[in-house]
C-alpha cells in the first residue's frame, strides 16, 4: 500500500468516527439536563426552560453543556460533509450546514445566560419585560436550532426520497413536522397563553427529544453504513 492510499485510508477513517458525534452530543445534552434538573433547588421542569438551568449555582454545568454539544454537532456536520463529497451523492450540502447551525447556535447559547423566567428562581415574574443583552443573544442564537434542525429534516428527507428509504423520508419529515408544532406550542406557553404556561417546560422538553433524536439516529444511520 503506497503512502498516498495509506493517507487517503486514515482521511476515510477519521471521517467516519465524526458521523457518530452527533449521537454523542445528542446523548450528552439529553442526559446532562434530565441530571441537572432533579438536584437543581427549586427548579420546575413543567414550567421552566432548559436554559434556565444556566442560572445560579453549577449553572456552568449547562453552560457548558450547549457549549460541548454545538462543538460535537459542529464536527458531525463536517463528517456529513465530507461523506457527501465521497459517498453520499445527492446529499445536499444545505443539509450538512443546517446542521452545523444548529451546532454553532448551541455553542453560542451556552455563552449566553438567559433571564430568570417563568417562575424561576424561585420568586421571578413569569414574563420578562425588560430582557437584558445575555438573554437577547442567547434567544438569537437558540433560534438557530428551532429554525435550522426542521429545515435540515426537510433536506434530508428529499435526500431519502432519491434513495428510496421511505421508513428514513417519513421519519424526516414527520420530525421536523412535529417539531415545529412542539416548537409553537411551547412559544405560546412562555408568552404566557392561557392553559399553556404551566407546562412550557415540559413542551420544550419534547421538542428538544424529537429533535435531539432525530440527529442521533441520523449520526448513527450514517456512521454504519
Amino acid at each position: 500500500m503506497t503512502n498516498k492510499n495509506i493517507k487517503g485510508f486514515i482521511n476515510n477513517s477519521e471521517i467516519k468516527w465524526f458521523l457518530l458525534l452527533g449521537a454523542i452530543g445528542s446523548l450528552i445534552f439529553t442526559f446532562s439536563w434530565l441530571i441537572q434538573e432533579i438536584f437543581k433547588e427549586g427548579y420546575n421542569p413543567l414550567m421552566a426552560p432548559v436554559s434556565s438551568l444556566a442560572i445560579g449555582p453549577f449553572g456552568w454545568i449547562q453552560s457548558l453543556t450547549f457549549i460541548i454539544t454545538g462543538i460535537l454537532i459542529v464536527l458531525f456536520a463536517f463528517g456529513l460533509f465530507k461523506n457527501s463529497e465521497r459517498e453520499y451523492k445527492g446529499v445536499s450540502k444545505w443539509g450538512p450546514i443546517l446542521i452545523a447551525i444548529c451546532g454553532i447556535g448551541l455553542i453560542g447559547a451556552g455563552c449566553f445566560t438567559t433571564d430568570p423566567m417563568n417562575g424561576f428562581p424561585e420568586g421571578t415574574a413569569l414574563v420578562v419585560k425588560n430582557p437584558s443583552f445575555n438573554s437577547m443573544m442567547h434567544q438569537v442564537f437558540s433560534s438557530c436550532l428551532f429554525f435550522g434542525l426542521p429545515l435540515a429534516c426537510y433536506v434530508f428527507g428529499n435526500y431519502f426520497a432519491i434513495k428510496r428509504e421511505l421508513r428514513w423520508l417519513i421519519y424526516s419529515f414527520f420530525s421536523g413536522i412535529f417539531f415545529l408544532i412542539m416548537f409553537l406550542i411551547t412559544s405560546l406557553g412562555f408568552s404566557q397563553v392561557e392553559g399553556l404556561q404551566y407546562y412550557a417546560g415540559l413542551f420544550q422538553r419534547i421538542t428538544l427529544i424529537i429533535g435531539f433524536l432525530w440527529i442521533a439516529m441520523l449520526s448513527y444511520h450514517f456512521f454504519k453504513k
